[in-house]
C-alpha cells in the first residue's frame, strides 16, 4: 500500500479483455492487506470477494494498521496489529496467511519472533501449510524508518532464524524505501529472501530491476520483485533481465477496491502471452509457494 496512485494498471490498459486468461494457473497473491487505510477499501469482505471473482487461491496479509499515517491509520503496536492479522488468518485458513508488521522504531523482533510458531489446526488433506504467518513485512514509508537502518537487523535475524522472507515496500521515489538501501540491507543478510513489493512503486522501476540483477550476478543477496501497481511494460522487463525464477506476482489488495483484479488483466494477458505454462507457474504461484513454504508440511 503507498501513499497515493502511481501510474499503475488501469482498466483502459485492458480494453477488450472480458475474462481472465484461461491460460492463468492457480494463483498466489503475496502482496495484500487487512485493517483500515482511510479513502480505501480494504474491508475483509472486500478482499474475501475479490480474491473469488480474481481466480485467486491465497493471499498473504499484512495489517496495514501497523503502518504509522497521521489522519489515515490506525498506527497501532506492533504485536496488536499481528494479532489483529492471526485472528483474520484463523477465520478464513483456506484462504489467508499472514505477513508480520514490523515497526523497527518502536516494535521487538523478539516479540515478532513468538508469531511464527503459531499453527492452525487444518485436516489432513489441506493444501496449504499450518503456520498462520509465513513472513515479515517492512514499510519504510509508513513507519518512518530508511530500509537498511541497523535497527532492522534484529528482524532480518528473525528471519534467518525461522526460515522467513522479508518483504519490503520499495519506492523510487523515496529515499527510505529505495531499492539501493533495500539491497545495501540484505548484503548483510544474504541468506534472507527480500522482495521488493511494487518494484519502485510510483518512482522509477529500473533501480529494483537493477538491483535484483546486480544481486544475481554478485551472489550477495536474495533479491526478488513483485508486480503490484508496476506498468506492465516494467514487469516484462525485469522478467526479460532477471528470469520468472525472481518474480512473483502480487497486487496490493484491495487497494483498488470492489473489481480490483480488474487492473491486473493487462498484466495477466501479457504474462500468459509471453511467458511458457512453466514459467507462469513460477510467476503467479510457485515462486510464493518456495520461498514463503507454502506447502503443507508433511509433519507439524
Amino acid at each position: 500500500m503507498g501513499w497515493s496512485s502511481p501510474h499503475a494498471l488501469c482498466p483502459c490498459a485492458a480494453k477488450g479483455l472480458t475474462t481472465m486468461v484461461s491460460t492463468t494457473p492457480a494463483t498466489i497473491d503475496c502482496h495484500a492487506h487487512v485493517g483500515e487505510f482511510i479513502g480505501y477499501d480494504l474491508a475483509e469482505d472486500t478482499l474475501l470477494s475479490e480474491l473469488d471473482r480474481g481466480g485467486i487461491s491465497l493471499a498473504l496479509i499484512s495489517n496495514i494498521d501497523g503502518a504509522a499515517v497521521p489522519g489515515k491509520t490506525r498506527d497501532m503496536a506492533e504485536a496488536a496489529a499481528n494479532r489483529a492479522a492471526a485472528h483474520a488468518v484463523r477465520r478464513h485458513p483456506d484462504r489467508l496467511r499472514g505477513l508480520l508488521w514490523a515497526r523497527p522504531c518502536s516494535g521487538s523482533a523478539a516479540c515478532l519472533a513468538t508469531f511464527l510458531s503459531e499453527r492452525l489446526r487444518l485436516p489432513p488433506v489441506h493444501p496449504w501449510t499450518s503456520r498462520v504467518f509465513v513472513g515479515i513485512k517492512m514499510h519504510p514509508e509508513m513507519n518512518a524508518f530508511p530500509a537498511d537502518d541497523p535497527r532492522v537487523d534484529p528482524y532480518m535475524e528473525v528471519a534467518a532464524e525461522h526460515g522467513t522472507p522479508v518483504v519490503f515496500h520499495c519506492d523510487g521515489s523515496a529515499d527510505e524505501a529505495s531499492a539501493e538501501r533495500i539491497h545495501n540491507l540484505a548484503r548483510r543478510h544474504p541468506d534472507v529472501p527480500v522482495v521488493l513489493y511494487h518494484m519502485g512503486f510510483g518512482g522509477p522501476h529500473e533501480p529494483s530491476i537493477r538491483a535484483v540483477e546486480e544481486a544475481l550476478e554478485c551472489g550477495d543477496a536474495d533479491l526478488y520483485l513483485e508486480t503490484a501497481q508496476a506498468p506492465v511494460e516494467a514487469v516484462l522487463e525485469g522478467l526479460r533481465r532477471v528470469g520468472p525464477q525472481r518474480v512473483l506476482f502480487g497486487t496490493d489488495a484491495t487497494y483498488f477496491g470492489r473489481g480490483h483484479y480488474d487492473h491486473y488483466r493487462a498484466l495477466k494477458a501479457a504474462l500468459a502471452g509471453s511467458l511458457s505454462s512453466d514459467e507462469l507457474a513460477l510467476v503467479m504461484s510457485e515462486n510464493a509457494r518456495r520461498l514463503f513454504r507454502l506447502s503443507r508440511e508433511e509433519r507439524f
